[in-house]
């Protein structure tokens, strides 16, 4: 057994690890939800998950305790270059380069920052008024959140969630507590660490107000509207079908279910 273990920035990692929790229910603001995680000790409140996935010297650390340093080996991602990871797994595991390449993914996209407060203010009213989490579930994240990511994309109009200054530092101080721990614990590190510690460079441009376009919010309230009927999301313009590997085996295993029978039929 050999695991291998990939690492980016804690500043690329926070703003999509934050929207992420927004699409499973979170109401906590970005900044409010920084504060928390970065300067109130335990870094517990809000979403405890958060530092047991991204403390990664001490993730590592678990690793090296249950297989060995000899068998860890940690990638740091250098999101610069386009295809570096998977041209360092083609390196890992002997296989002929640019064997492997990236098959887009519209449901595993990150929300704009107006789809993702469009869905936490959302929340608090579903919250607030006491709705049961199984109708959350269906309705808002396997519903409206899914139908609004498969059917509208990011423009370079939209406006993405920006970390604030004083939380990159915070974060980029993290970073370099985690390089040097991990560092003392004699795993094999591939690319360079320096860039969990490093800061982004700044895009010179101020804050912007982030706006909703009406047919994302309407592609959303049909989305909860179908889950609610119990009926499929019909698209207006053709769509691709999916291929097998993004197809859940539940799905799978109900067509196969469907599809055997017939075919014995016809022999």
């Amino acid at each position: 057994m050999h695991v291998l273990v990939t690492l980016r920035q804690l500043t690329k990692i926070m703003p999509s690890q934050w929207q992420q929790y927004v699409q499973n229910g979170l109401r906590t603001g970005y900044e409010d939800w920084l504060g928390h995680m970065l300067n109130k000790a335990p870094y517990e409140q809000s979403t405890p998950s958060f530092w047991r996935r991204h403390r990664h010297d001490r993730l590592v650390e678990r690793w090296v305790r249950a297989v060995g340093p000899e068998r860890v080996t940690v990638v740091v991602v250098d999101d610069r270059g386009r295809g570096g990871l998977m041209r360092t797994f083609e390196a890992l595991l002997g296989l002929p380069e640019n064997l492997l390449q990236p098959v887009p993914d519209t449901a595993n996209r990150s929300l704009t920052l107006a789809e993702t407060e469009m869905l936490r203010n959302l929340n608090r009213e579903f919250r607030g008024n006491g709705l049961p989490d199984e109708l959350y579930s269906r309705l808002v994240r396997n519903g409206a959140v899914m139908h609004m990511k498969n059917t509208c994309s990011p423009t370079p109009q939209d406006v993405k969630i920006s970390t604030p200054q004083r939380a990159v530092e915070a974060a980029a101080g993290i970073g370099a507590e985690m390089v040097d721990r991990i560092a003392h614990t004699g795993v094999r590190v591939l690319g360079d660490p320096a860039l969990l510690s490093s800061l982004p460079t700044s895009s010179g441009q101020g804050p912007r107000e982030p706006r909703s376009a009406p047919e994302v919010a309407a592609q959303a309230l049909y989305g909860a509207l179908a889950a609610a009927a119990a009926v499929p999301v019909r698209h207006s313009t053709p769509i691709k079908a999916r291929t097998v590997h993004q197809t859940p085996s539940v799905e799978l295993v109900k067509v196969l279910g469907h599809r055997c029978p017939k075919k014995l039929r016809r022999h």
